[in-house]
């Protein structure tokens, strides 16, 4: 709740925050990304490719954009991304990190055995194309 904490003034570490951050979207009653969008977005993904599914993403707002969690969470991951070449996490390595813990997917089911590369691509795509999104 206090958007002035300063992390480094507290002396957390990257795993840390990182951890807790994991930790509060696990126990999100619902994943970040919505259970009823995964299987739509996993077949953009698929029919047209990362880059045209990012225009899909868009033209399919409805409730999914207006969860305020997915705007600000890739944004956030972006900035970290920037600094790669200091903290080593690129986009990808982000979104291998969060997938699991923002999609949840049932693993349960062969089809999400099957799409968990398709799942961090997408995290991936959120990430890196979140000016298109905004």
């Amino acid at each position: 709740a206090d958007h002035g904490l300063d992390l480094a003034e507290k002396d957390f570490t990257v795993n840390t925050v990182a951890g807790a951050m994991k930790s509060f979207f696990s126990e999100l009653p619902e994943p970040l990304v919505p259970y009823v969008m995964q299987a739509e977005l996993v077949e953009a993904h698929s029919e047209l490719g990362v880059t045209s599914a990012a225009g899909w993403c868009r033209g399919h707002g409805g409730p999914w954009w207006r969860l305020a969690g997915i705007l600000l969470f890739p944004l956030s991951h972006r900035r970290v991304s920037h600094n790669h070449r200091v903290n080593l996490m690129t986009s990808e390595n982000l979104s291998i990190c969060f997938w699991p813990t923002l999609m949840r997917p049932d693993f349960s089911t062969m089809d999400a055995l099957t799409a968990t590369r398709t799942y961090q691509t997408i995290i991936e795509l959120f990430i890196q194309q979140c000016p298109f999104f905004f």
